[in-house]
């Protein structure tokens, strides 16, 4: 039938190897694990650093914990037998790590020829930024990033959102499935690589408007800005993102639902730097003497943009997200039901799902080792020594 759901997920049956920490990494392999890759990840002994931050509750569910201790020979065989069962390794360790066990794609590409091997590292290789250390303030700040931000003072203000991070989130799923198209038609894994480099670039935003009239020097020379333009405190401390400038044509104008002088734009342009602050203050003293769930009201039914300005927790409550599944509850092994983000890719006829929370560590290492035809004595003495560590 037209339109229909078939059970399986769009990619059911491709295997990942995910060793990633950090963000770009786990979130990047998310996508593909909820649209029905199985996702494996392989973690050292103790699990990687960042496994106890809440934020990696939701980064790495949907898949299933191995641990095996790269840096042990044993362990190491163990992960070769692993990547020969599957289509797709993920990296994110800094440059030289993988090659120092190894495990470099030079060292892996002739005997898995199918693999695609997937590196995100902080700067690209083969630039002289390839050995630096590299993070996300650090490619933030080589990219400009911080001239895109007013604060609490003049000059250059760290972006609080990871956008390195979520910019190379969105390009990992994309190199992967390109590689595995491309083996469809030549047979041939290949190496991809993602850096953070890539991913802030792919989501810079204004500062391309910026450089050409030299604004970048204004923090140097303007008094730093608290608020943002079209940003207001309403009564009762709310605040509001109010736009005029939606595309359409209003019934009404701003001015004459805040009760003050209406000021055309052409006119505002006439204007002082002085008189247009002095405007601009009448305004937010008017803003402040209304009910923001009126205002908006109002602003709707004048066509005009508004909307209200939520703190992080509360979006997870809007009505549409919840009615698309864009946000679930997941219940986590360790601390109960959690609500998190859900499906941000809608497949009409095979839709992703959550498959479950964040394994605990090492939950499922005897079950993958055994399905390569480990036994259980083997792996009891290879858990003994601290090669591998799975449930008791």
């Amino acid at each position: 039938m037209e339109g229909a759901r078939e059970m399986s997920g769009a990619l059911e049956g491709l295997r990942i190897l995910d060793l990633s920490d950090g963000i770009a990494g786990p979130l990047g392999v998310l996508q593909l694990a909820e649209h029905g890759a199985e996702v494996i990840k392989v973690e050292p002994p103790g699990g990687l650093p960042g496994r106890n931050r809440p934020a990696s509750r939701v980064y790495n569910r949907s898949r299933r914990s191995v641990v095996i201790d790269l840096k042990d020979a044993r362990g190491r065989e163990l992960f070769l037998e692993l990547c020969g069962s599957a289509d797709v390794l993920v990296e994110a360790f800094s440059s030289g790590t993988m090659a120092e066990l190894g495990l470099a794609y030079e060292d892996l590409a002739d005997r898995f020829p199918r693999l695609i091997y997937c590196s995100i590292p902080a700067w690209p290789t083969g630039t002289r930024y390839q050995q630096r250390p590299g993070y996300e303030a650090l490619v933030h700040a080589r990219t400009g990033q911080h001239w895109e931000n007013t604060g609490f003072r003049a000059g250059p203000i760290f972006l609080h959102s990871p956008v390195a991070s979520f910019g190379a989130m969105f390009l990992v799923p994309i190199g992967i499935m390109a590689a595995l198209n491309a083996r469809e038609r030549t047979g041939k894994g290949q190496r991809v690589e993602v850096s953070l480099l890539q991913g802030v670039l792919s989501l810079t935003t204004q500062i391309w408007n910026w450089t050409d009239r030299g604004q970048f020097l204004l923090p140097k020379t303007h008094p730093p800005s608290v608020h943002q333009a079209t940003i207001y405190e309403c009564a009762n401390g709310e605040w509001i993102h109010a736009s005029t400038n939606a595309g359409v044509t209003p019934s009404r104008s701003e001015a004459s639902i805040l009760g003050i002088e209406d000021v055309s734009f052409a006119e505002l342009m006439e204007m002082t730097p002085e008189q247009r602050a002095a405007y601009e203050e009448t305004k937010r003293a008017a803003f402040l003497r209304h009910d923001r769930a009126t205002l908006i009201e109002q602003y709707h039914e004048a066509g005009l943009g508004a909307e209200a300005i939520v703190a992080p927790h509360e979006h997870f409550a809007h009505p549409q997200l919840v009615a698309t599944g864009s946000v679930v509850t997941v219940e986590d092994p360790q601390i109960g039901p959690t609500t998190q983000l859900g499906q941000t890719i809608f497949l009409e006829r095979t839709p992703g799902t959550v498959t479950g929370p964040q394994p605990l560590l090492g939950a499922h290492t005897f079950e993958v080792l055994r399905a390569l035809g480990h036994d259980d004595a083997e792996l009891d003495a290879l858990r003994a020594r601290g090669t591998i560590e799975g449930p008791d």
